[in-house]
């Protein structure tokens, strides 16, 4: 795993890339439902709360955000239906460094979770 940045490399080391719910200093994980209420409280990108209250009761995501600890930032957050494809990402740092590691995570995350949802079926 080589994100080009020593820190985000680290932070993978040492937390994982997370598929269950949970949350650390790293990153975030949580089950939403189509319509969910707490899209209209919770900090969402504009993308994804569209996406999440125009998703019927029935169907699930996962939003998956990623931080920055040291830097006190958000990195990058995901939103993964429930075949585990990435459906939208928005990149919250704008330097080309950061959003080259963002995109080298999100091809991890999507690993992540295609392995994961393969073996649940």
């Amino acid at each position: 795993m080589n994100t080009g940045l020593k820190t985000i490399d680290e932070l993978i080391l040492r937390h994982g890339i997370k598929t269950a719910e949970s949350q650390d200093t790293f990153q975030q994980v949580m089950n939403w439902s189509g319509n969910d209420p707490r899209a209209a409280h919770y900090k969402l990108p504009f993308c994804f709360y569209q996406l999440i209250t125009n998703l019927p009761a029935t169907q699930n995501v996962i939003l998956h955000h990623f931080y920055l600890p040291h830097r006190k930032a958000r990195l990058a957050s995901f939103l993964i239906n429930s075949q585990g494809k990435i459906i939208e990402q928005v990149f919250y740092q704008r330097d080309a460094k950061y959003v080259k590691a963002s995109k080298k995570l999100q091809a991890m995350v999507q690993r992540a979770y295609l392995t994961t949802t393969s073996v649940a079926a």
